[in-house]
């Protein structure tokens, strides 16, 4: 009976356990992402890439904005992987920064953009996007 109630308390204990988050590659946010009713400034596409390297995510993000007669290409920046998912970048550009956070639900990809002018006398703007899997 005693030998019951050890296996039991082990049991317990292994399901109240915090189990260990294991993270699987790619994640749902590698991919290409669209926005085809972009205007002038905005954000058209975000191409996002991730691998799994001994049990860390390694991620980077690029993002093009509408400019004319192309769009405008961010390069390649590393992305930090955000508590409760998605991930986080800051670009960093002549005249602003832009702080992005996305994060994938199914096809469609949630993107929080923060602008934050070079110029302290302009203000910051923020904007949400939903772009679309390509």
């Amino acid at each position: 009976m005693r030998i019951f109630g050890f296996i039991v308390f082990f049991v317990v204990l292994g399901w109240l356990a915090p189990a260990e988050a294991r993270i699987y590659c790619p994640l749902p946010e590698d991919g290409i992402w669209i926005n085809p009713d972009a205007t002038a400034k905005e954000i058209t596409r975000i191409e996002i890439e991730t691998t799994c390297i001994d049990e860390q995510v390694q991620a980077r993000m690029r993002a093009f904005t509408k400019c004319i007669p192309r769009d405008c290409k961010w390069g390649w920046t590393p992305a930090e992987l955000r508590d409760g998912g998605g991930f986080r970048v800051l670009l960093v550009g002549f005249l602003s920064s832009k702080e992005l956070r996305v994060r994938a639900f199914r096809d469609v990809l949630d993107v929080q953009m923060l602008e934050t002018p070079h110029d302290p006398a302009r203000p910051d703007k923020r904007e949400v996007y939903n772009l679309q899997r390509r």
